[in-house]
């Protein structure tokens, strides 16, 4: 059900998006960088494809304790009933959202959407791949009270889709609202790691829930954009498992047993005595910020958007016709789009494997033409000869970028 939502959503992103980035391009204020904003819309298209297996088992969950332990018996019919859930789901993603930044292994899902070190509207969009395996766990107590899983689908949708506009610096203090919605100022503080921006503002809709439980921060100056320790890199396979890798690591150096468990649960500060202790948030400001960029030729930089658009198209196809594909089907279309999108980066960034990567791809694609149904056959062909003549065109002999990684 969500699907469609976010089906009929993507044609408003990208036209918000474009206006956001011609805004920018008015104004000279440099908003965008064209790697940034592939990286982030990366996640974002991988996130929507992979929902079928990371959220598939929270809906089933919900919707078993919803018909088996559910309270009250709750009609869509009822004005109240929606109000209600407006108020509690929101209450409740607020607590998921602060729990995830205060507890390592949903941190490691979370960061993802952190990890940018621009703040524009594509940066609504950089999704992890695994939230939806953690995030259902904090709503379960809607199916307890015996909300319907379709109101809840459409409220969680609601919100999740409100969240989009926040990510701008283009609209400044809106005046009373402040008071209770969550704002794109609001929501730069959250995004802001200058030490006294960390944890703070973690509403969904309404900023009520920071100002009672004391998580509130006004933002009295614009914050520094991205993460403590720089992910330093725009390949969105990476940027989803970075964070394991770094609880894994600390996990499997630590010496003691308690503190190779602890890790998992702490919050992300914290590191175990016989590695440092507890990390303190340093200072920083806008001038000392070196951020994480690459500098690709013009033709690699057509080529990815290119191919980048081809996947999105690609993408938003899955998400229309996945109920209709067998899990084989569907889990070669996911392996096929994630290889395009690690690929996309590491062409931007120039990683040497990169181009053996895409004639993989290439490859592969062909190879699975006669299991793929029969319908999709012809315009996979198509789609396979198309993009490897362009990439032959733009791609192939070329030199690729020079990346430099933020000393941070």
């Amino acid at each position: 059900m969500d699907a469609i939502y976010i089906i009929l959503a993507i044609p408003v992103f990208i036209v918000c998006i474009l206006i956001e980035v011609l805004w920018d391009q008015y104004k000279r204020r440099g908003y965008y960088n064209l790697a940034d904003s592939l990286s982030c819309l990366s996640c974002g298209v991988g996130q929507q494809i992979l929902l079928p297996l990371t959220g598939a088992a929270g809906l089933l969950i919900y919707q078993y304790l919803q018909k088996h332990f559910g309270l009250l018996t709750i009609s869509p019919s009822s004005l109240g009933a929606w109000v209600v859930l407006f108020f509690v789901d929101d209450f409740l993603y607020y607590l998921y959202h602060r729990g995830s930044h205060r507890v390592n292994f949903l941190w490691a899902t979370h960061a993802v959407h952190h990890q940018s070190e621009e703040y524009n509207l594509t940066v609504a969009l950089r999704q992890s791949w695994f939230t939806s395996l953690t995030s259902w766990i904090f709503y379960i107590p809607l199916a307890l009270i015996g909300f319907p899983i379709l109101m809840f689908v459409v409220v969680r949708t609601f919100n999740t889709l409100y969240q989009f506009w926040i990510h701008t610096r283009a609209v400044g203090k809106l005046g009373f609202l402040e008071t209770f919605l969550n704002t794109a100022s609001h929501h730069r503080v959250h995004h802001g790691i200058n030490p006294r921006y960390i944890d703070k503002n973690h509403a969904g809709i309404l900023i009520i829930w920071d100002r009672l439980l004391g998580t509130f921060k006004e933002e009295d100056e614009e914050p520094v954009y991205g993460t403590v320790k720089p992910l330093g890199s725009f390949n969105p396979v990476w940027a989803n498992v970075a964070e394991f890798q770094r609880l894994w690591n600390i996990s499997r150096t630590t010496k003691r047993w308690s503190d190779k468990v602890r890790i998992w649960f702490a919050p992300p500060e914290w590191h175990p005595a016989d590695l440092g202790g507890v990390v303190s948030v340093p200072e920083i400001t806008r001038e000392a910020q070196h951020k994480y960029q690459v500098t690709p030729p013009l033709s690699v930089s057509i080529y990815t958007v290119v191919s980048f658009v081809g996947l999105l198209l690609a993408g938003t196809l899955f998400i229309y016709i996945a109920h209709d594909l067998k899990m084989p089907f569907q889990l070669l279309y996911i392996v096929h789009l994630v290889m395009g999108l690690a690929t996309c980066s590491a062409l931007a960034e120039g990683r040497p494997w990169a181009r053996s990567l895409e004639w993989f791809r290439f490859a592969a694609l062909l190879a699975s033409l006669p299991l793929l149904p029969h319908p999709y056959q012809l315009g996979a062909l198509l789609a396979a000869v198309l993009h490897a003549a362009l990439f032959v065109t733009l791609v192939r002999g070329k030199s690729l970028s020079m990346h430099a990684t933020s000393p941070m």
